[in-house]
């Protein structure tokens, strides 16, 4: 079977292990396209990176909007499909974004089989033409494969047909793995127990909420530092929050450093908020941070007491009460033998179900039936 892959996140090389896993293992003979140059969200200019010893071909093409992610279109797409001639096309996007409407039309032209992601768990009614291209999107492609099985509900409601596939997100257990990093909590200057976050420092993210508990926490004499991975529109604001209190901000980390800083972590923290056009679609430093055995504490938006209560990986708290969140830190803090099950156990949980192979036996399947 001939795969394309087309996906704005596979401009970095370690979300292409998915694919290297998948040829490593079959008959499959893949091509991913993924931008040549990608405007992160921290405002760096990302090039794209060839994953080392591939079994897959790659082509990056240059691409409009860059780092808009909704709006982004390829040069040559038609023109690399076309000298590749696919059995089957995977759509890395979501199904209302302007490279579906690319790839719908040149998958029609050709008839080639088309199955795509995408992680929208709210129902939402976008203006036109991204609503044109959604309902082209659904009412041409034979298979949808998100990330949680209740997205499935949302597709269903906006009339689509084909088949759903539940695909989650993976995590590669070799790169996120327990390890010493006693030297960067030094280098870092974070004392006592160290409560993290990693990823996007915005209001969803439930950041306030985080800063609140902290606050509470040390005025009940809790010795605890807190570590923000990341950046964001509320990293100034926390610069200035963060001045004679025992905050660090690393600022945005590459990818590849992401498991160095998740093991200088005691526990790991997603306070996410529901928002009115938002929630939390999976959690994926979830699943990071169990690999690397960290006990996590997380709100109950969207996705997340799932994927918790699946892993059984630390504790659920409700969103948007800074004192419940410090309720359950300061649980996790006092009780040191529960922290080391909750990473033991989560480890071999992650490795079940969301490890790289296990995730690739799960697509594999899938591509089979498409």
């Amino acid at each position: 079977m001939r795969l394309a892959v087309i996906s704005h996140a596979c401009v970095i090389d370690v979300n292409q292990r998915l694919f290297g896993e998948l040829c490593r293992r079959s008959e499959l003979d893949v091509l991913v396209i993924a931008p040549e140059r990608w405007l992160a969200s921290t405002g760096r200019m990302v090039r794209f990176q060839p994953l080392d010893g591939a079994r897959f071909q790659s082509r990056p093409l240059p691409v409009i909007g860059s780092g808009r992610i909704s709006l982004h279109l390829y040069r040559g797409l038609g023109a690399t499909l076309a000298d590749f001639q696919p059995d089957a096309v995977y759509l890395d996007e979501e199904p209302y974004s302007l490279a579906a409407w690319q790839t719908v039309r040149i998958c029609r032209r050709h008839g080639w089989p088309l199955c795509f992601m995408t992680a929208q768990n709210l129902v939402k009614r976008f203006p036109w033409p991204f609503s044109a291209i959604e309902r082209a999107t659904l009412a041409n492609a034979a298979m949808a494969l998100p990330p949680a099985p209740e997205i499935e509900g949302v597709l269903r409601s906006k009339g689509f047909e084909g088949e759903v596939r539940w695909i989650p997100h993976f995590v590669d257990t070799d790169l996120f793995r327990p390890m010493d990093c006693a030297a960067l909590r030094e280098e870092l200057g974070v004392r006592g127990t160290v409560v993290g976050y990693l990823g996007r420092l915005a209001e969803e993210k439930g950041i306030t909420d985080l800063q609140d508990a902290l606050e509470m926490l040390w005025k009940r004499g809790l010795e605890a530092s807190l570590l923000l991975v990341g950046g964001g529109p509320l990293a100034e604001r926390l610069r200035e929050w963060a001045r004679g209190r025992p905050v660090r901000l690393t600022g945005p980390v590459p990818h590849s450093a992401a498991p160095r800083y998740m093991n200088a972590f005691d526990l790991l923290v997603l306070p996410s908020r529901t928002m009115p056009n938002w929630k939390e679609q999976f959690g994926r430093v979830l699943i990071e941070a169990s690999a690397c055995e960290v006990p996590v504490v997380g709100s109950d938006s969207g996705h997340i007491p799932a994927l918790i209560d699946e892993l059984d990986c630390g504790v659920v708290f409700e969103e948007r009460r800074p004192e419940a969140l410090a309720d359950a830190i300061e649980r996790l803090i006092a009780d040191a033998q529960l922290r080391t099950e909750f990473g033991r156990t989560a480890r071999q949980n992650v490795k079940r179900t969301y490890g790289l192979q296990a995730v690739a036996d799960r697509l594999q399947a899938a591509l089979s039936e498409l």
